[in-house]
């Protein structure tokens, strides 16, 4: 899986806008001077554009203010620290490309090539700064816990719950709340708390299957004056 993304990644940098020039560097030729000088971290430079691309879509794109893209920035890379299967290993390319069972660890890159393409610009390069000092240590953030977040604003129901019952809260950030794993005495106690989102979706749920068995009294009593309708021929 980590050649056939680098291929992608190397391939994208290579076609990058020449407001991305520092991904697009021309290669010379293996005779030349100046390539026995100079010398391409190919695998540095696309972990660098992994990084900047998700940064871009999670927050950038979406006018996730400065300090949300960095503890974007930061989960991303401490998953890739973390070096876990159920996150894609240790690659940061591999990390925000996983997916497992048709299921997209960030869910911009499930999307049509159209729709995942960056329009380079200043969000772009922003992104691609916040990427750089992520990698390179300069990312000033204290948390480094944090491994999950969410947008309450655009979380389903469903899914805010199981966050609040999976995870600690560590931080609010920009648009997005961010998360932690639990200690075992903590898995418990979330376990059994009581959230709003969780009671909401409970709800959620009770008005769904008392629609559905309206529903199914009304055909049922459709079809039994139709079966009388019938008999009365």
């Amino acid at each position: 899986m980590i050649g056939r993304v680098l291929g992608a990644v190397a391939l994208a940098i290579g076609v990058c806008s020449t407001a991305d020039a520092h991904y697009a560097a021309n290669a010379v030729a293996p005779d030349t001077p100046s390539h026995r000088t100079f010398q391409r971290d190919i695998r540095a430079q696309s972990h660098g554009y992994c990084l900047t691309l998700a940064i871009y879509f999670e927050g950038g794109s979406t006018f996730e203010p400065e300090i949300g893209q960095r503890h974007i920035a930061r989960v991303i890379h401490e998953r890739a620290r973390s070096n876990l299967r159920k996150w894609g290993g240790s690659d940061i390319c591999d990390v925000v490309f996983y997916m497992r069972k048709g299921v997209c660890q960030f869910s911009f890159t499930c999307l049509p090539l159209a729709r995942r393409t960056p329009r380079f610009g200043p969000v772009w390069q922003r992104a691609r700064e916040i990427a750089h000092d992520e990698l390179r240590g300069t990312n000033e953030l204290s948390e480094r816990s944090i491994r999950y977040y969410m947008n309450t604003a655009l979380t389903p129901l469903r899914n805010a719950c199981r966050f609040r019952k999976e995870f600690v809260k560590v931080v609010d950030a920009g648009r997005h709340e961010f998360f932690r794993e639990p200690t075992p005495e903590e898995r418990a106690e979330l376990a059994n708390g009581r959230f709003e989102e969780c009671e909401k979706y409970t709800q959620q749920l009770k008005a769904q299957e008392e629609k559905r068995k309206r529903l199914a009294a009304l055909k049922k009593k459709k079809l039994k004056l139709k079966g009388t309708r019938l008999a009365a021929r």
